[in-house]
């Protein structure tokens, strides 16, 4: 969405609260295969509500990601979520591209709710529908500072901030590279990270709604470490399949403590469909697809199945990508948490 330069080719750098992935993909045909990937644990509390509150800290695992040598360029599409961006759908009189592009400033003094001098503005219209007698535009603001933050971490790693997307939007970028051939009513896609879970509703392929919860991966250590007063390492452990037994501890007390987090993120997955099913004639939801980091958490896609009465299923962002060498799967695990980086990696030739 907002280009700060030129490149035909750029890596996918998704900057996380707990990690940084990073994905270099070649255009081959109409499809694409893998150059390069990796990943590198963030310190904690580096990165606080999407801000970067320790930038020397970030920049290094930025560093650190690129002393794998695969990597082709130093140009990167990086990402931001969270409360430093508004996201709306708006309805617009049918105007022409350079009408449109006059009129939006003041279209956005309308729907965003900061000062339009402290925003980054940038739209998209999305795709004509001959039921309709208006123009459908994702209208997006950015903070300014967000942005600065991300690109001076990026640059004192040595690297070239090139773009900055939404993660949102990369993530349906990924997805739709990889299930093209999808044509859903309306699939829920589901990112969980560490510090909180995008969801994304699409109709028919296209994103229609996108929405931030700030539950993920570390309510589920808080809980642990709130009820259990257990360290943080500890409740980190205690998280994952296979967990140890902690002297003191009653595995069955661990499991409800878990499952009731997740029960809670899964009402919140619903008070968004219900937002977006008040406004859209959709109502069966036929696919439910998780990714990120976190989204092996406690019982989510079982709860998730049952709530909404459709199929799961964990997503493979390197799917349909030609395979050069190793790279992350999703059997794994790690194939997951690349969903946002394949996602902006996707971003060639300059694309806007």
């Amino acid at each position: 969405m907002f280009g700060l330069g030129k490149s035909k080719s750029v890596v996918g750098l998704d900057i996380g609260s707990s990690a940084v992935k990073a994905v270099e993909l070649k255009a081959v045909g109409k499809g694409f295969k893998v150059v390069a990937f990796a990943m590198e644990p963030v310190p904690p509390d580096s990165i606080v509500d999407g801000a970067i509150i320790d930038g020397a800290a970030v920049a290094d695992a930025i560093r650190r990601v690129f002393e794998n040598k695969a990597f082709k360029t130093k140009e990167v599409a990086a990402s931001l979520s969270g409360n430093a961006v508004i996201v709306k759908k708006i309805n617009l009189p049918v105007m022409t591209e350079a009408e449109l592009a006059e009129s939006i400033y003041w279209e956005a003094e309308q729907y965003i709710p900061f000062d339009l001098a402290e925003v980054q503005l940038d739209y998209q219209v999305l795709p004509d529908d001959p039921s309709r007698s208006t123009t459908e535009v994702l209208l997006v603001a950015a903070k300014k500072d967000r942005i600065e933050e991300r690109a001076d971490a990026i640059v004192r790693a040595g690297r070239q901030p090139v773009i900055l997307d939404l993660e949102a939007f990369a993530l349906v970028n990924a997805y739709q590279a990889n299930h093209g051939d999808r044509n859903d009513p309306l699939t829920v896609l589901v990112h969980a990270g560490r510090a909180g879970t995008i969801v994304c509703l699409l109709e028919r392929g296209q994103l229609a709604f996108t929405r931030d919860i700030a539950l993920g991966g570390q309510t589920h250590t808080d809980a642990l470490m709130r009820d259990l007063d257990v360290a943080p390492a500890t409740a980190e452990r205690l998280k994952h399949p296979g967990r140890p037994l902690v002297p003191g501890v009653d595995p069955k007390q661990v499991t409800a403590i878990l499952v009731d987090v997740t029960t809670q993120l899964v009402a919140e997955i619903s008070k968004s469909i219900d937002f977006h099913r008040a406004t859209s004639p959709v109502e069966r939801i036929t696919r439910i697809v998780l990714s990120g980091g976190a989204c092996g958490m406690e019982a989510l896609a079982a709860l998730l199945g049952s709530e909404f009465g459709a199929p799961v299923e964990v997503f493979d962002p390197f799917l349909k990508i030609a395979r050069a060498g190793r790279r992350p799967a999703a059997t794994d695990g790690a194939g997951p948490a690349f969903a946002v980086a394949v996602g902006l990696a996707m971003r060639q030739d300059g694309a806007a």
